[in-house]
């Protein structure tokens, strides 16, 4: 991954812009501290706009919801999370073919997504901190619903990296199942987020990302994260 000059003015002068992004399950702190870097760094006259990137449905918010009237109908995703999983996983199984067109549609889905919203504008230039990229989508929309191996999930990371921007920094925010699931409310129980965060720590050495600290104060984090840019 590069490095930011000791002369800041020289990031401005690439002709692609700079991109951070930052990866972990619900609940680490990825949007918090992601706004507070675009903040932060802009008290330092580095101009970065902060994006949300996380997967939205599009294409195949028709196909989903026929799959959960035909699949998941006594399935609630909420009340019970480990049997709305566990059906989720059998039935991609007995049906690969449409899990195989689910997931090309997603990944060409979000490729448009991605375009517009971080490609383009790198390319014009612009600086990007991004919450939740390309590795947040293969864990929470792929992985785990259709039980990738660990070869599998290998194969579609270094496979959507080839196609999708390559950031310049990746930082994964890391913390425990039992402190994320208490910071939010919209988690359905902690066995979803003990799922994720495993698939999470092999991507997180697979990418060579730099871990971080979920506990630690938003201040501490900044620094050790502007540490790493060398601003």
């Amino acid at each position: 991954m590069k490095n930011f000059s000791q002369n800041n003015s020289s990031i401005f002068g690439k002709k692609k812009g700079l991109f951070i992004c930052f990866a972990g399950i619900d609940g680490s702190g990825k949007t918090t501290l992601s706004k507070s870097l675009v903040k932060d760094l802009e008290t330092k006259d580095l101009r970065f706009s902060y994006v949300y990137n996380r997967y939205i449905p599009f294409t195949l918010r028709p196909f989903m919801k026929l799959g959960e009237l035909i699949f998941l109908r006594n399935h609630n995703f909420f009340e019970n999370y480990s049997s709305y999983s566990q059906a989720k996983k059998s039935n991609t199984k007995k049906h690969p073919f449409l899990g195989k067109i689910y997931q090309s549609i997603l990944i060409i889905d979000y490729y448009f997504q991605t375009l517009f919203k971080i490609k383009i504008p790198l390319l014009l230039g612009k600086n990007i901190v991004c919450d939740r990229y390309i590795y947040d989508t293969i864990v929470t929309d792929l992985s785990v619903d259709f039980n990738y191996s660990k070869s599998n999930l290998d194969f579609i990371s270094k496979l959507m990296q080839k196609f999708f921007p390559t950031p310049d920094f990746i930082f994964f925010v890391d913390v425990q199942e039992e402190v994320a699931f208490l910071r939010k409310d919209d988690v359905p129980s902690i066995e979803y987020l003990r799922d994720r965060r495993s698939l999470f720590s092999h991507l997180s050495f697979l990418f060579n990302m730099k871990k971080l600290d979920g506990t630690k104060k938003i201040d501490d984090l900044l620094r050790d994260i502007e540490n790493e840019l060398g601003v």
